[in-house]
């Protein structure tokens, strides 16, 4: 599945990067809840295809705005009518949930994965931005390639 289309499709589709404002406009409710659970920290129900996501109430602001964004991952990425999907701190591993966190990465980094021209500072953005940096890390080497290309094409356009 190739995310970062998917995504392009969406943003140039709503016109925002905002992770509610896209919630919005695909009708998706979000509702703050504590959990029982204490690694869970966000999840994604779709009930007769209407999505709902739960986010931990005590979270950082940041760090919340990535879960939205990993939830939206899986909702446009894993649509289902009936559906649902779990954030679980520590849990990376399996193909849906690395997909869900590209796309939640891809998001929140939109303008600095496009416009970046050094890789300097990188994990200071990816921490302002929510991202935890294990999830970063599990998606680094993919991304990184990616932004080393756009640096170079940057590079060229300076000569």
């Amino acid at each position: 599945m190739n995310v970062e289309n998917k995504l392009n499709d969406l943003l140039n589709e709503f016109k925002t990067s905002n992770v509610k404002e896209i919630a919005d406009y695909l009708d998706i409710s979000i509702q703050h809840q504590d959990f029982k659970a204490k690694t869970l920290d966000s999840r994604l129900m779709i009930v007769d295809s209407k999505g709902y996501i739960f986010v931990r109430s005590d979270l950082d602001c940041a760090y919340e705005f990535f879960l939205i964004a990993h939830e939206l991952g899986h909702y446009v990425l894993h649509f289902d009518k009936d559906i649902s999907f779990n954030f679980l701190r520590r849990v990376y591993k399996t193909r849906l949930e690395r997909e869900a966190n590209e796309f939640a990465i891809r998001l929140l980094m939109y303008e600095e994965l496009h416009n970046i021209k050094e890789l300097e500072n990188i994990e200071f953005i990816v921490k302002e931005k929510g991202i935890p940096l294990k999830v970063w890390y599990s998606l680094n080497e993919k991304i990184s390639e990616e932004v080393l290309c756009v640096q170079r094409k940057y590079a060229s356009q300076k000569i």
